[in-house]
């Protein structure tokens, strides 16, 4: 089991396409457990969110309402046809992480599915995603293969500044994947040397090297299951998911400050603008 509690948040305005539906599948599958789905209702008379995608004219609040419920109706068949138990919550309220929250709070552990947009489309959840008290699974349109390919993003000498529990929780969800999911997974660890440190190159890679074997080393990971990169992360990483067709990237969520709450770190921020894959954000 990845976790005690799967909710999956739905933007009324756009619902979900197919492919993040087949995706919740697969996950439910393997959770063997009820599926709690949130449909965010919420709608302004002053801000017609719903009627150009849903019915294609002006229509009434209780009309856009209704037309939501059709779309419920709808969802519940497709994930009975699946076996597929769930529970859907229409919420008309506008403090969406606290609907989350206390969802989340009911179980030990859960986690928060939702469907990718483009930046300019996406949800007022997406600036808040540091406040979810859980891990955060971001679906792209990108289909997952039979065996689902999946990195870890760690930085065991924490030189960006990042608690060290977070590479540790990276593992365990990894770990935990894999026994439900049976999913293929390698550990990453990116190594930029700036120019001011070129003629240490060699010295430098060794430290990180050694660093990475100690943290593997420490979870019983082995030596071809984690590698270093060389580069910026955002750029190392990136150009590693297209070469091996990566499904999934686990990588951390990190809350600076309370004044930075909207800033989740920078190469994660780099993902969350462009994923080059679905993204698992682990904050705990």
């Amino acid at each position: 089991m990845i976790t005690e509690q799967l909710i999956w948040f739905i933007d009324g305005r756009y619902f979900y396409k197919n492919i993040t539906l087949d995706k919740v599948i697969h996950l439910a599958n393997a959770h063997k457990m009820r599926v709690k789905i949130i449909i965010d209702a919420k709608v302004k008379s002053t801000q017609r969110w719903y009627w150009h995608t849903m019915v294609g004219d002006s229509s009434t609040a209780n009309e856009d309402l209704a037309a939501i419920n059709k779309k419920k109706q709808t969802l519940l068949k497709a994930l009975e046809m699946s076996a597929i138990k769930a529970e859907i919550i229409i919420s008309e309220s506008t403090d969406h992480i606290k609907t989350i929250n206390t969802e989340l709070a009911k179980t030990n552990s859960g986690l928060l599915i939702l469907e990718d947009t483009p930046p300019k489309q996406r949800h007022g959840i997406f600036q808040t995603l540091t406040e979810i008290n859980a891990p955060v699974l971001l679906l792209s349109d990108k289909v997952w293969k039979e065996k689902i390919n999946a990195i870890g993003a760690v930085d065991p000498l924490h030189e960006n500044d990042r608690p060290a529990k977070i590479d540790e929780h990276i593992v365990e969800h990894l770990k935990s994947w894999e026994g439900s999911l049976s999913i293929e997974w390698k550990l990453l660890h990116c190594c930029y040397i700036s120019s001011v440190l070129y003629q240490y190159k060699n010295k430098v890679l060794s430290m990180h090297q050694d660093g990475l074997k100690e943290f593997a080393d420490q979870f019983h990971i082995k030596s071809d299951q984690y590698r270093l990169l060389q580069g910026l992360p955002e750029d190392a990483l990136k150009s590693y998911i297209n070469k091996n067709h990566i499904d999934i990237l686990f990588i951390g969520l990190v809350n600076r400050s309370m004044l930075d709450k909207f800033w989740v770190g920078s190469t994660t921020s780099n993902f969350l603008y462009e994923p080059p894959c679905d993204l698992l954000l682990i904050k705990q």
